[in-house]
Parts: C-alpha cells; sequence; structure tokens
C-alpha cells in the first residue's frame, strides 16, 4: 500500500489536474497519474467482470448449516368422531417431531476452507488482469508522448522551411536564387506541412486512445503527456534472465492464482472421498395420545443411509481430474511467464542498446550537421538539395530517435509486466 505521504501527494496532483481541466489549459498527466485515474475510473468494472461479490457469496453458502426439519402429525382419526357426542369422543394423537441433519467428517470445514481459496484464487485473478491492463495503459501512454514528439518535430520543421522559403523569397526578387531553386523549396514547404498534419492527426488519435483507456476523465479533449520517458529499474535492469525469472515465478498473480486453485483442488478431492462416509439425521419427538395407555410419550432416533451400492466414484474421479487439470495449467503457467521474462528481457536490452547509441553518437552529430550545412548554405559553400537534404535527414533521424526512445519505454513496461511488478490496487 501507499504510504499517507506519498498518498497525499498523489491526492493533491489529481486535484491539480481536475482544476487545470475545468481552466480549460488541458489535461497534463505524468504515467503514475494516467495509471491511477485508470485505476479510479475502471477498477470496479474489472471486479465486477470478476465476479468477487459471486465468489464472497458462495463463502456465506459453504459456511451454511442444514437447517432443522419440523414436523407435526396427527394420527388415530377416527370416521365417527363427528357423530359421537363431543364429551365421549376419543381425542386424535398429535406427534411434533424435529430432525437435524448432522455432517460427518469435516465436509463442512472442507467447503468452507475450499470456497475461502475460491474467492483468494479470484482476487489474484484481478490483480493479474490489472497488472496486463496496466501495461496497456504505460503503452498507450508512450503512443501519446511519441506522437507529441513527431508533431514537435513536424512543428519545428515546418517552420524552419517556413522561414527559409520567406528568406528565399527576397533572395528570389534581387535574383539570387533560381526561379526553380525557390520551386524547390516551396515543394519541400508543402511536404513538411503535410507531414504536420499526419502528425497532428496521429497525435489526435493517440490522445483519443489513451483517453478512452482512462474512461474519459471531464474536461480531457486536450490530455498530454509529460515529457519524461521512464527510466529503468536497476534492481530489475541489471538483473540476469535466471534472477528476474525466478522472482517472477514468486511474484506474478497468475502464478499464485494457479497455486491457490491446486490447494482448493486439493481440498475438492478430500472432500470428494469423505463424500463416502455418510452423514447422520437425529430425530426427536414427543407424543400424546389420549387413548393410548400412555397418554404422553416421546423418543429420539438415528438414521444413516448405507453406502451399498454407490460410493461416491464418480464424485472422487471428477475431483481428482480437477486437481491434475490444475497442476498442469501450473506448469504450462511457469512456462509461459519464463518464456515471457526471456522475451522481454532480451527485447528490453536490445532497445535499450538502441537508444543509448542514438543518445551517445547520434542525436548531437545530427543536429551539428545541420546547423553546418545551413551556415555553408548561407556562405554559398553548398547548394539548396545539400541544404533540404541535411533538413530531411535531420527529421528522419529525431523521428528514428524518438522512435527508440518509444521501443524502449515499451520493452521496459512489457518487462515489467512479465517480471510481475506489483501492482497498487
Amino acid at each position: 500500500m501507499l504510504n499517507f505521504k506519498a498518498l497525499m501527494c498523489l491526492v493533491f496532483s489529481l486535484s491539480a489536474m481536475a482544476l487545470r481541466a475545468e481552466a480549460g489549459t488541458g489535461l497534463e498527466v505524468t504515467e503514475q497519474q494516467a495509471i491511477a485515474l485508470f485505476y479510479q475510473r475502471n477498477l470496479n468494472l474489472i471486479a465486477a467482470n470478476f465476479n468477487i461479490n459471486d465468489a464472497q457469496a458462495q463463502e456465506i453458502i459453504a459456511a451454511a448449516i442444514p437447517n432443522p426439519v419440523f414436523s407435526f402429525t396427527v394420527s388415530s382419526l377416527n370416521p365417527n368422531m363427528a357423530r359421537q357426542p363431543y364429551n365421549n369422543a376419543p381425542l386424535p394423537a398429535v406427534s411434533p417431531q424435529i430432525q437435524q441433519l448432522i455432517e460427518t467428517a469435516g465436509k463442512r470445514r472442507l467447503r468452507i476452507e475450499s470456497s475461502e481459496l475460491a474467492t483468494e484464487a479470484v482476487s489474484l485473478d484481478l490483480k493479474d488482469t490489472a497488472r496486463v491492463l496496466t501495461n496497456a495503459v504505460r503503452r498507450s501512454y508512450y503512443s501519446l508522448l511519441l506522437a507529441q514528439k513527431v508533431a514537435q518535430v513536424a512543428s519545428d520543421n515546418f517552420e524552419r522551411f517556413r522561414e527559409i522559403l520567406r528568406v528565399n523569397a527576397i533572395r528570389l526578387k534581387v535574383g539570387d536564387i533560381s526561379a526553380t531553386d525557390f520551386t524547390r523549396i516551396e515543394v519541400e514547404s508543402l511536404k513538411t506541412q503535410g507531414d504536420q498534419d499526419q502528425a497532428k492527426s496521429a497525435l489526435n488519435q493517440a490522445r483519443a486512445d489513451l483517453l478512452l483507456l482512462l474512461g474519459w476523465p471531464e474536461n480531457s479533449l486536450e490530455i498530454s503527456a509529460v515529457e519524461t520517458w521512464p527510466e529503468a529499474k536497476p534492481e530489475i535492469a541489471k538483473a540476469g534472465q535466471n534472477q528476474l525469472a525466478e522472482q517472477a515465478l514468486v511474484r506474478r498473480p497468475d502464478l499464485q492464482a494457479a497455486r491457490v486453485r491446486i490447494e482448493q483442488a486439493g481440498k475438492m478431492l478430500t472432500l470428494a472421498n469423505r463424500l463416502a462416509i455418510p452423514d447422520v439425521t437425529v430425530s426427536a419427538f414427543y407424543q400424546r395420545d389420549p387413548g393410548n395407555f400412555f397418554t404422553d410419550s416421546g423418543g429420539v432416533g438415528i438414521s444413516v443411509p448405507l453406502p451399498l451400492f454407490y460410493r461416491q466414484e464418480g464424485e472422487i474421479s471428477k475431483a481428482r481430474v480437477g486437481l491434475s487439470s490444475a497442476e498442469l495449467a501450473l506448469k504450462q503457467t511457469e512456462q509461459g511467464v519464463q518464456a515471457e521474462v526471456m522475451k522481454a528481457l532480451a527485447a528490453w536490452q536490445s532497445a535499450n542498446a538502441i537508444a543509448l547509441r542514438f543518445e551517445t553518437a547520434v542525436v548531437n552529430r545530427i543536429e551539428t550537421l545541420r546547423k553546418a550545412q545551413e551556415i555553408a548554405y548561407q556562405k554559398g559553400a553548398v547548394g539548396l538539395l545539400d541544404l533540404i537534404d541535411a533538413e530531411r535527414n535531420y527529421r528522419a533521424m529525431m523521428l528514428d530517435y524518438y522512435t527508440a526512445l518509444a521501443n524502449r519505454s515499451n520493452a521496459w513496461a512489457d518487462l515489467l509486466m512479465a517480471y510481475g511488478e506489483e501492482v497498487k490496487l
């Protein structure tokens, strides 16, 4: 659970977000705020889908003690009673009786324990779904962040060509450049405008996708992501594949749910075997018979079914199959988890290496090269085509860089999901 200080910071942060939205300045969220909004607006729907309330109701049913059965019998009825004088009429015999079923061999206790395990498994299923959907929120958030970066690059590129076009329009008037070169600049400017329009469309689509996951918070059509890419946690990023796989086998809620279901299946098998032991019905009665020598009498009785022909073989066989299926499901899930961790770690390491290569060797150089080409063009050292080519290369390289950052972020989100990062519900 979040500590008090962190919880208060989150509350104030969400309140500030709401105030900014009401003021019409848009909704700017961090990754953690987006996840918090998702839990706040969608968690009840997730819980309903997993029938937690139904599982809790099954606990009540399993713990119920059988109700006693009351019966009331009137006997010794004489058809001549109505024709005889009232004072001489024999009164009928009355016999109230009560019966109580007593379950033997701890069957009720086994049912209670099994239902409690079922509720625990359903709760773990909820956490597992939250784990998967948290990854979906993260990926959607990174898609929005990438779309913002692409839109910014397209806007900067468009503004740069507008300035180049303005300067060269002056040069055209004084005959410093040819009409053909100016036309090339115009065409390139139109391309950058088209790129800007496409980037805006992609940005709106990314916003809609994130808002759909967040349940469309009020006044949030202008939602934007804080431009900060996630940082890798050293304890995960520097861990080896075997270490991460071992930790995932312990942390993952789907594996925890599978283990709980094996325990539940074991309880059900034990219960099926215990069903062969008969339950006992205890009864007690009181009889008042005015026509008998003993007017008042009573008695107790015990009834037990005799398991001579059927000893719950079908139920035992079904429970045994259920236990085997649960054990097989656990093994399959364990293998799947190990494969997920292996693939996610390899994908993150590759994406991280590419992003680091951009950050250390490409971004600064491509920026320097572009500025050098602009200065050289202004001094007449290079031609217009060299300038356009430099601008194109810069745009393409920056888009590749931001795509690499988004790929690394998505790979990190997938690694967290495979690893089984704890979800704060």
